[in-house]
């Protein structure tokens, strides 16, 4: 998952989601797109297009779609 929604500590996002594992803060959307594309292997056009999304969406969180030859 994406998410811009603000939090205070690591246990607000625990509580929200049932499988959190991590919480990264980034500050600049390119690093979010580095971070994509070098940890689930896409290429930087798909990275970009999953920010966007998070961008444009009306929700604060959205899923990642990653390819499943990826995983």
């Amino acid at each position: 998952l994406l998410s811009n929604k603000e939090y205070s500590n690591w246990r607000q996002i625990q509580d929200e989601f049932e499988n959190y594992q991590a919480s990264i803060d980034f500050s600049e959307l390119e690093e979010i797109i580095d971070y994509l594309k070098n940890d689930y292997k896409i290429t930087i056009d798909k990275a970009k297009i999953e920010v966007q999304k998070l961008t444009y969406s009306k929700s604060d969180t959205i899923e990642i779609e990653i390819p499943k030859n990826n995983i």
